[in-house]
């Protein structure tokens, strides 16, 4: 997918793309016992609906010849021709209600499989896929498009098989009747094919751009539903409901359009069926008239049956025109879907990767470069070794690196060069989910799902007992605001804790990482958003919790990192100073100038 934002459109192909097909078909053959079923029981639905028209013919003309019909009276081949309705009727109902039953759900469960495919994949791509693609964007892909092709798996697949069986009998039964008023029908159907294909060619296009449309407005949306506080603060309500209003002209705009082609090929079709039908009415006319109606063979019963199937042609086209616009289009979507399905994660396991053993946190850097894109490195030759236990602080401007090195080795993205290591053991070379599962990560942007509080606390330990959760909120002090709430621990959290305070938010992530118990501890402006009370709660605990654990902290409050094993001060891509408090205040370099500077604000 090219790289866009709300304003700018995706790229999708205009073609029919077959390859999408192919990848498509194969979510089908689970269920190719039931598809295999259908489309015979909807082919012999079929046949039993174009046979009254045909034993019509026949009864006509041995009636009107008073020749009878295998010694049967008038009476006996009427109720013959109202059985073989009444049977067509019957047959096609009840074919059509099991056809709708299990093809519905045949159609939700490929498509289900398909939705499943791809929020897996989704769970499995790295920080670099998103970090380039607006979240309402991959949204709808994994939504809206996969519903819309529920409908083209439950009925189209197959309905477009049927209409072309009906056409090519009807049509070789046309030619049978009468080859001359079938050749008419011929020169009425090609060019009526031609220009509805063209109509649908150009309607594909303008649905596309339709469904363009429809994905900015919906990545809006989204964008501005998580940045509401924002919104609000900043006095942007009128001037992003403007931009929503102008989003939302757009997509009625295209859709017009698309209305506006929708609507011609029906009158098209209408007009040269109703001109091939006008012919073969002056035909049949200037042949009964000349005396020419018996030429041929053509009868009275064969007229009327002519008649009847030609009438009976125009549905299954009409249908077919429908159809294929509806895969066309299923197609576009299949590309969108297969474009999120056949992402290749960045960072994966490696062939022959093994289990990382339990640690006990030694963590080493070696010439250590990375850009997230080519030509603009972030990290250049970053070189530390961090014995075990140690409390590791980062500091420096913004933008410099540090939270791009404590998400390196967490491996949430992989070096351009260089080596990282904890105990030795190349954490390229190691599972992922062995090495995520003894680092705890606790980020700035705290995320809570929809839930109990104690649920959250629980997220990354599902086996944790209630009583191992709670242990966890008393040590980080989150157990006070707590055990405040009306149901406490199991208070229901709305969508991204929305009714929970910044810093309560952190408190309850907190809890969730400390439940964890991992060896090595990330901290990434873990304490931003806590007042000054609470915060002070959380350095008496972090004693405890640092106790033995490798950690590494960032901070923007000087006094939170003073007590720390080792202070990196991150700037021009690399480590540019490195020691104590004491020593890199000695030193009084960059350092120092970070901590007088910060004094002076103090003070100020």
């Amino acid at each position: 997918m090219a790289r866009n934002r709300y304003y700018e459109d995706e790229k999708t192909s205009y073609k029919f793309n077959a390859s999408s097909v192919k990848k498509a078909l194969k979510y089908c053959i689970p269920y190719k016992k039931i598809l295999i079923s259908m489309s015979v029981l909807m082919l012999v639905m079929s046949f039993v609906s174009l046979l009254p028209p045909m034993i019509n013919t026949y009864i006509v003309d041995y009636v009107l010849s008073k020749k009878g019909l295998f010694g049967l009276d008038w009476l006996t081949l009427a109720l013959i021709l109202v059985g073989a309705y009444a049977l067509a009727v019957i047959s096609t109902t009840i074919f059509s209600y099991f056809r709708t039953l299990y093809m519905t759900k045949t159609g939700h469960a490929i498509v289900h499989d398909m939705r499943y495919a791809a929020f897996n994949q989704l769970q499995k791509l790295a920080f670099d896929y998103y970090d380039s693609r607006p979240g309402g964007k991959i949204l709808v892909r994994v939504t809206a498009y996969l519903d819309e092709l529920a409908g083209v798996f439950s009925n189209s697949i197959i309905m477009l098989l049927v209409d072309f069986f009906k056409i090519i009998i009807i049509m070789l039964w046309l030619f049978v009747i009468d080859y001359r008023l079938a050749g008419i029908i011929v020169a009425a159907v090609v060019p009526m094919a031609v220009c509805v294909m063209l109509i649908k060619t150009t309607l594909s296009r303008r649905r596309r751009a339709f469904r363009n449309k429809r994905s900015n407005r919906t990545a809006y949306i989204a964008e501005n539903i998580q940045g509401n506080s924002v919104t609000k603060a900043f006095n942007r309500v009128e001037k992003n409901t403007g931009i929503q209003s102008g989003l939302n002209m757009e997509v009625t705009k295209k859709w017009e359009k698309v209305t506006h082609i929708n609507e011609l090929h029906f009158p098209i079709m209408d007009g040269f069926f109703y001109v091939g039908l006008g012919i073969v009415y002056v035909v049949v006319i200037y042949m009964a008239t000349s005396g020419s109606m018996g030429m041929g063979g053509l009868t009275i019963g064969k007229l009327i049956g002519f008649i009847s199937y030609m009438g009976m042609l125009s549905a299954p086209l009409n249908d077919m025109a429908n159809i294929l616009q509806q895969i066309t289009m299923a197609t576009s979507n299949l590309e969108s879907v297969f474009e999120v399905i056949d992402t290749q994660p960045t960072v994966t396991d490696a062939d022959g990767a093994t289990e990382l053993p339990e640690i006990e946190g030694n963590v080493s850097f070696e010439h250590v470069h990375f850009s997230y894109e080519p030509g603009h490195p972030i990290l250049t030759d970053v070189t530390f070794d961090i014995p075990k236990g140690k409390m590791i602080a980062l500091v420096g401007p913004t933008g410099a690196g540090k939270s791009t090195i404590v998400s390196l080795l967490s491996r949430f993205y992989d070096l351009d060069s260089g080596r990282i290591t904890i105990d030795g053991h190349d954490i390229s070379q190691v599972t992922l989910h062995s090495l995520r599962s003894q680092v705890g990560v606790m980020m700035q942007d705290s995320f809570i799902f929809s839930g109990t509080i104690i649920d959250n606390i629980r997220y990354a330990r599902p086996d944790a007992t209630d009583e191992e959760c709670i242990a966890a909120a008393k040590l980080v002090s989150a157990d006070e605001f707590i055990s405040k709430l009306p149901d406490g621990y199991y208070t229901k959290t709305l969508e991204q804790g929305s009714k929970l305070s910044t810093g309560e938010r952190q408190l309850i992530s907190f809890a969730r990482v400390v439940l964890t118990d991992p060896k090595i501890l990330i901290l990434d402006e873990a304490t931003s958003s806590i007042d000054t009370h609470t915060e002070e709660m959380i350095k008496q605990a972090l004693d405890v919790i640092l106790e033995g654990r490798t950690s590494f902290v960032i901070a923007h409050r000087l006094s939170t990192i003073r007590k720390a094993d080792c202070i990196f001060y991150v700037a021009d891509r690399t480590v540019a100073e490195a020691g104590t408090h004491e020593q890199l205040m000695e030193k009084k370099g960059l350092y120092y100038k970070l901590v007088k500077s910060n004094c002076d604000a103090d003070d100020e």
